[in-house]
Order: structure tokens, then C-alpha cells, then sequence
């Protein structure tokens, strides 16, 4: 009977975690992520990273839960958000975010910021327009530019 109990925790286990990986899997290859004709966003200049997470309301969780989210002042000319590995777009760029037509980035694709990554701010012709001398671990922009730091711009 123990032995019964243990294969049918395991069988389990075994069943979610397919579940889990496979949802991971559709994410990283199919991500929702900001583009720069869409202008499906909202709420340009809040921390969109305190309703887009798995403790919001139902509706937000179905519409995206962000892993990086966003916005930039102006922004409404396009421009991308870039995260590099080296300080001013130098080493390798783990991801290229589009700022839409509302002036928000956003993504659910999960990026592993590892010892912290270098973001960078450019216009759409590629010109860099900002960039942080500091790494960043976190993914929720507004939860310091527009706060406690100067808010992100374009013009």
C-alpha cells in the first residue's frame, strides 16, 4: 500500500511538472510582449508590476502577467527598451522590448537577470538616447523611475 501511495505522488509530481514546463515553454517561445504599432496598454507612468503579477485581480492575470514592464514620457514615437549584459548596450542584449503607442514595454517572457542587467534606452533609428551606468535585477521599471529616480524619456 506505501509503495502504491509514493508511485501515485510521484505520477503526480511527474504530471505537473510536464504542466508547468509546458506552459514555460509556450511562454518563452510565444511571449505577449509591447510592439510599437499597438496601443492596447494603459496606465503610462504606474508600476505596472503591482497590478501584472500573480496577486492580481483575474482580468489583469488573463491580460499579462509582466516579467519587465514599463513606460517612457513621450514615449508615443516608438523607441525600444533594451537590457544588456555590460554597462551602455556593450556585452550580449538579453532583450529588446518595443515602446507601443501609449509609451509602455512590457513582457511576460521570463529573462534571467543573473548578477543584474544594464538597461538601455533607444529611439527607433537605434540611437541611444539613455542608458543606466548601474545593473538592474528587477523587471519593474516604474517602481523607481517616476518615483524615486528621474522618469524614463525620449524627447
Amino acid at each position: 500500500m506505501r509503495k502504491r501511495i509514493v508511485v501515485a505522488i510521484f505520477l503526480i509530481s511527474f504530471v505537473f511538472a510536464i504542466a508547468s514546463c509546458s506552459q514555460y515553454d509556450k511562454i518563452q517561445n510565444n511571449p505577449e510582449e509591447s510592439m510599437l504599432d499597438s496601443d492596447k496598454s494603459h496606465n503610462n507612468g504606474q508600476n505596472c508590476m503591482s497590478c501584472h503579477n500573480q496577486n492580481g485581480n483575474e482580468a489583469v492575470r488573463e491580460a499579462g502577467w509582466w516579467y519587465i514592464a514599463g513606460s517612457v514620457r513621450d514615449g508615443n514615437s516608438g523607441g525600444y527598451v533594451e537590457l544588456w549584459t555590460g554597462p551602455n548596450a556593450t556585452g550580449n542584449r538579453i532583450a529588446r522590448l518595443a515602446i507601443d503607442k501609449k509609451g509602455n514595454f512590457y513582457t511576460n517572457k521570463i529573462i534571467n537577470f543573473g548578477a543584474g542587467l544594464y538597461p538601455v534606452l533607444k529611439e527607433t533609428d537605434d540611437k541611444i538616447k539613455a542608458h543606466m551606468s548601474t545593473n538592474t535585477k528587477t523587471g519593474a521599471c516604474n517602481s523607481c523611475h517616476g518615483v524615486s529616480t528621474s522618469p524614463l524619456e525620449l524627447d
